[in-house]
């Protein structure tokens, strides 16, 4: 008859199988002394693996995190595994960082995890939550009004970066971790901080769950099951939102025909893969509402300084920028604007070339005549300017409005060239010239892009 920790063993295998964990080979581990973390390093001896131990004392419980410290190196000596300890005074850089201790205690063991792992040459990062943490992670993202990705909580397998972190004992209980050390009569620390209920949760933990179980026994069981159909739907809208991106259809019919839950979902990849964080679900409604509506050149502003716009019928994030300020003096012969991807050739009409010289070369040629005398008093490209208007056809138009009505993109209007000369824009290429502007007709001005 198997005795009690094998078949604790076997349960964490066949999880760790059925979920594509390799329990072999170089694995850094999170040992923080808990009953959790010291279970954690057990099986992996048992399965054969090569643990690297990984301890971080965040310097908040003084001596008693010294002890913890101490009692993590003992035990690693004691099992011959290899040991790193590192100390970080998590009170200090929080309040550096204006950010809460929770948060930065979680964002440092995870860098130092991350690296430990790198520096050492192992394949991943074992940590050691278990089902009593997924459901508080459930809850608490639950109370913080989550959606499928936040009541997945959290996973048995996930790549952050390079970085591939596991989970090996999600599949068991804190009563089981318990039991298990006990048959094992294996030691552990206690972190005092984890009966104060100022922390969520520790609130969660000896208050809330316990309420669950006068409703149901089998609460903590039900609350994972949850948890796991939330994250094989996330995997779905994930999935849908993937093949959607590869497709690199970004009008509004083929954005409207999605899933609402899908498209937030594009939205999301979209916004962060543009520079963003991931947006809340205030800013992914807005945005859905706002493909709706939205007429070519408008834009909806983004935190992380980044604008959702729309092109002639199309969608896409750019990252928001001061416009391009440039002026470049226009000489006879060849004007390279480099800043636009465009050159302007000034030519006397008789020795000019002839038109399909450049359009054999350049992708759009506009050739127009003006008169020596502008010439002689001075031409220059700059980008446009508020306010610039020119005069054509017998009527002032505004250069912004000129460049809308041709449907440029409005990420590419404020820094667009516009030939002036002392009397303010010439010509609007290759869309407008002013009116009165070509009295001898002796020069050429030819704009060609490329």
């Amino acid at each position: 008859m198997k005795n009690k920790p094998d078949i604790i063993f076997e349960k964490v295998s066949d999880y760790c199988k059925s979920n594509g964990i390799s329990l072999d080979g170089r694995i850094a581990v999170g040992l923080s002394g808990g009953a959790d973390s010291v279970s954690l390093l057990l099986v992996l001896l048992q399965a054969g693996a090569q643990p690297v131990c990984v301890h971080v004392n965040h310097m908040i419980r003084g001596d008693e995190a010294d002890r913890d410290e101490e009692f993590c190196r003992n035990l690693c000596e004691k099992y011959g595994v290899e040991f790193h300890s590192f100390k970080v005074d998590i009170p200090a850089l929080a309040k550096e960082r204006k950010t809460g201790t929770e948060e930065t205690a979680r964002t440092e063991r995870k860098r130092i995890l991350s690296d430990a792992a790198k520096n050492s040459g192992c394949k991943a990062v074992a940590l050691a939550h278990n089902k009593n943490d997924r459901a508080e992670t459930f809850i608490f993202n639950l109370a913080r009004g989550t959606g499928v990705k936040g009541l997945g909580s959290i996973r048995p397998v996930k790549a952050e970066g390079e970085t591939v972190y596991i989970r090996p004992l999600l599949c068991l209980s804190k009563d089981e971790i318990l039991e298990y050390l006990r048959e094992k009569n294996e030691s552990h620390v206690f972190d005092s901080t984890n009966a104060d209920e100022e922390y969520t949760r520790n609130y969660i933990r000896h208050t809330v769950l316990p309420t669950f179980e006068r409703i149901n026994p089998s609460y903590l069981s039900n609350i994972n099951r949850a948890a796991e159909l939330a994250d094989e739907a996330d995997g779905l809208i994930d999935s849908c939102a993937d093949a959607f991106i590869s497709a690199d259809k970004f009008d509004k019919s083929s954005l409207l025909s999605l899933h609402p839950a899908a498209l937030k979902r594009v939205l999301s990849k979209l916004y962060i893969k543009s520079g963003g964080v991931s947006p809340e679900e205030t800013h992914l409604k807005a945005l859905a509402d706002f493909i709706i509506t939205a007429e070519n050149g408008q834009r909806v502003g983004m935190p992380n300084e980044i604008d959702f716009i729309c092109e002639n019928g199309t969608f896409r994030f750019i990252k928001r920028t001061a416009p391009l300020e440039y002026r470049v003096n226009l000489e006879f012969g060849e004007n390279d604007i480099r800043y636009k991807k465009c050159k302007i050739f000034v030519e006397n009409v008789n020795s000019a070339p002839k038109t399909d010289a450049y359009r054999n070369i350049y992708k759009i040629v506009k050739r127009i005549k003006i008169s020596s005398d502008i010439i002689k008093n001075g031409v220059f490209v700059r980008n446009r300017a508020e306010g610039d208007s020119i005069k054509y056809g017998g009527m002032t138009h505004s250069v912004k409005k000129i460049l809308s009505e041709k449907k440029i993109p409005s990420s590419l209007r404020p820094d667009y060239p516009v030939i002036c000369d002392k009397d303010g824009p010439l010509a609007v290429p290759p869309f407008a010239i002013r009116d009165g502007c070509e009295g001898d007709g002796s020069i050429y001005l030819t704009y060609c892009e490329y």
